[in-house]
């Protein structure tokens, strides 16, 4: 399984659909062994020698900060640009696919962030190292996706079986829309999506959902729903992704969760948050035992060297 695993991975990870439910476990599996590194109680040399670039066209702390430490805390070395777009040879009109060959010549995996959906794909299409998706746009975002449900699987102990509630911009969000490609792997799952009609779960990632033998409910009510779940996944409402602010105000703040909202969850339920939030999650919950969203964060540092290591 490792080796049709590193096989596979050889060209990067460019999609949330790269990955079967064994590829999934044996991730989990090799971001066990590395939690201790990303946790700061061991130390490695997995990648001495090995140099990453993060290619970042979009704005981004914690992804670009989680890869660029992931990398270092193995013993390699990075190379970064966060500022793409701005600073880097695209201002002289280079195409995607060029950067990704000369910035091969300098490192052994490249990480990129963009805002438009396909362009990871097409810097991969010239590169000749292994690129992996820090995010595209709305499309996808496999890394987060991965330790998202690394988080579930570590919490619970499985997948299979549990209700996954998702609450925010499901149309826009490329974080939801990875959980889902990563969670479809598993069995007998119930998701319940809660979002305004406008911002709902594109209808292609709900018939693939119930093609695979899960339950999907779909409602604008999340205190209606929300006792019975066994994760909340919320994410922020992203104004970057609407054509006006006009637009964009019209869901800013129409779901938020509180003291209030989390008094009628189960006791064991667990609140994720890719982060950053806004007003969505409230402060006055990061005390609250059921609260991942920080563990979340180490969590992804760990999923990132398993990735890397995998990889290379």
């Amino acid at each position: 399984m490792e080796i049709i695993l590193k096989i596979m991975l050889k060209k990067g990870l460019l999609s949330s659909k790269d990955l079967s439910r064994a590829d999934l476990l044996r991730v989990f599996a090799e971001t066990e062994k590395l939690l201790p590194v990303a946790r700061k109680e061991k130390t490695s040399n997995l990648m001495k020698g090995k140099v990453l670039a993060t290619l970042f066209y979009e704005p981004s702390t914690r992804t670009r900060f989680s890869f660029e430490t992931a990398m270092l805390r193995l013993g390699g070395s990075v190379i970064s640009n966060a500022q793409m777009k701005e600073t880097s040879s695209v201002k002289k009109g280079e195409s995607l696919r060029d950067t990704g060959r000369v910035v091969s010549c300098f490192a052994d995996v490249i990480a990129m962030r963009h805002s438009e959906a396909g362009s990871v794909a097409e810097l991969a299409e010239g590169a000749t190292v292994p690129v992996i998706n820090a995010g595209d746009g709305a499309n996808d975002h496999p890394t987060q996706g991965l330790l998202d449900v690394y988080t579930i699987w570590r919490e619970f102990g499985r997948i299979d079986g549990l209700t996954i509630g998702m609450v925010g911009d499901l149309k826009y969000g490329r974080v939801p829309h990875s959980q889902c490609q990563y969670l479809k792997n598993f069995k007998k799952l119930k998701f319940v999506f809660v979002s305004p009609d406008e911002l709902k779960m594109p209808r292609e990632i709900v018939k693939e959902l119930k093609s695979c033998g899960h339950e999907v409910v779909e409602t604008a009510d999340l205190d209606g729903v929300i006792g019975e779940l066994d994760v909340l996944a919320c994410t922020r409402i992203q104004q970057e992704r609407f054509a006006s602010e006009k637009e964009y105000l019209k869901y800013k703040g129409v779901y938020v969760v509180g003291r209030l909202q989390v008094a009628d969850c189960k006791k064991k339920m667990i609140i994720l948050h890719p982060l950053p939030r806004v007003d969505e999650l409230l402060p006055e919950v990061d005390s609250d035992k059921r609260a991942k969203y920080f563990e979340q964060v180490t969590n992804g540092v760990a999923v990132r060297m398993a990735i890397l290591n995998l990889t290379l």
